[in-house]
């Protein structure tokens, strides 16, 4: 480093923030003195890396003791339902301070907080990583300093920039919630999910179901229902009459109000129709299921961003990652087997 500074004719400190593109320094001095690093031949010392990291585990450097947690003030009602989305939220708070940070909640409200005020917020405090989560479709950019920081989403695959992304496996969890029902003996299964949240999730809950559907004979396939935020008033009338029409034997679906739906309709179940959550909560000991991972998805969203922070990697990346979690089924009495 010493002697890549003395070509570059800079202090060797401003060599280790260049290789550590950090964004104190301008991006054309950094990529000069990165560009000079590489010619002359120089290379990390991965076991220097590995003890830097621990250390940094153990002693959370100042500036650096806070990860940001950022949602939109629409999509701050999912925390006050029951849902997954308190449960990702304590676990990353859990990861954070495992690993010596604390986890800050910063909700984008235009009121209030707009995206530049945030973004000169994150600077002053010295926030360099984030988990971006739960925006709504209205939002379709996030423009913040992101050559400062080092940044995860949770889901929102609608939203740019294109980060890495962690996010729940709702393609295999629709695939398996639809295997399980068919070993237990129902042909004539439907999907109902929300229509917006399809957008959001890139129709990850519809399209394992309709290959699932794709092996069976037609005269057994379902349309799936998306039903729209704003018809929720009449979606019992709307499922039973969806229902009614395609003979429908067992619902599978990620929105657990639809059990709700069912009995307005005055249908019994499992005695008139099955239902699969897609999205088990796992207090419900009488339903069937699949139990997604939420808690799973904010730890390996901490983790991730720590990690890209340690390597000093900031900014958008080319080619962003996706990290599925995978769910598991769970018996229940809301569909038992079926007898001939």
């Amino acid at each position: 480093m010493k002697e890549v500074a003395a070509k570059a004719g800079v202090h060797q400190t401003t060599v280790s923030l260049a290789l550590r593109d950090h964004p104190r320094l301008p991006l054309a001095t950094r990529r000069r003195i990165r560009g000079l690093a590489e010619r002359m031949g120089y290379r990390p010392d991965p076991l220097l890396g590995a003890f830097n990291f621990h250390r940094n585990v153990i002693h959370a450097e100042k500036g650096r003791a806070v990860i940001g947690f950022i949602l939109d003030a629409q999509a701050r009602r999912c925390f006050s339902q029951q849902a997954g989305h308190p449960v990702v939220v304590e676990a990353a708070r859990r990861t954070a301070k495992a690993r010596g940070y604390s986890l800050e909640l910063f909700v984008l409200d235009p009121k209030v907080t707009g995206v530049k005020r945030l973004g000169q917020i994150l600077q002053a405090r010295g926030i360099e990583a984030v988990v971006v989560s739960t925006f709504e479709l209205a939002t379709k950019r996030l423009e913040l300093p992101w050559d400062y920081l080092s940044a995860v989403k949770i889901e929102g695959r609608h939203l740019w920039p294109p980060l890495p992304v962690v996010t729940n496996d709702q393609y295999e969890v629709g695939r398996l919630g639809v295997q399980k029902l068919r070993s237990l003996g129902y042909h004539r299964i439907g999907l109902v999910a929300a229509a917006e949240a399809e957008l959001r999730l890139g129709d990850a809950f519809r399209m394992g179901p309709t290959i699932e559907e794709a092996r069976v004979a037609s005269r057994h396939r379902v349309p799936p229902l998306l039903l729209n935020d704003s018809g929720r008033a009449a979606a019992p009338e709307t499922v039973a009459r969806w229902i009614r029409e395609h003979r429908v034997e067992a619902v599978a679906s990620n929105l657990n109000e639809v059990i709700g739906y069912l009995q307005a309709a005055g249908l019994s179940l499992p005695r008139d129709i099955a239902f699969c959550s897609l999205d088990l909560p796992l207090d419900r000991m009488d339903w069937a299921g699949v139990v997604q991972n939420h808690g799973l998805v904010g730890q390996r969203a901490v983790e991730q961003v720590l990690s890209l922070l340690y390597t000093h990697q900031r900014g958008i990346p080319q080619v962003p990652s996706v990290t599925f979690i995978p769910g598991y089924w769970r018996d229940g009495g809301t569909a038992p087997g079926r007898r001939y």
